[in-house]
């Protein structure tokens, strides 16, 4: 899974971050404001199979009633 946003979005990259997405890679001046200032956006990514892997080897969709 895929995410982008510019650097300014300190609260969403904090929850994305949080939710295991990781930093790939930082485009500068890659996206331009409604009055034409140009930001940095930051990709971010998750790889789903491998948490799910990690989950699956837990037991944790077992322990949900999911497995």
């Amino acid at each position: 899974m895929i995410a982008q946003m510019t650097l300014d979005q300190k609260g969403a990259i904090a929850t994305f971050e949080g939710l295991g997405f990781r930093p790939e890679a930082l485009l500068r001046d890659q996206v331009k404001d409604r009055d034409g200032n140009k930001h940095d956006l930051l990709v971010l990514s998750h790889d789903v199979a491998r948490f799910e892997a990690v989950r699956s080897a837990y037991g944790v969709a077992e322990a949900l009633g999911g497995g």
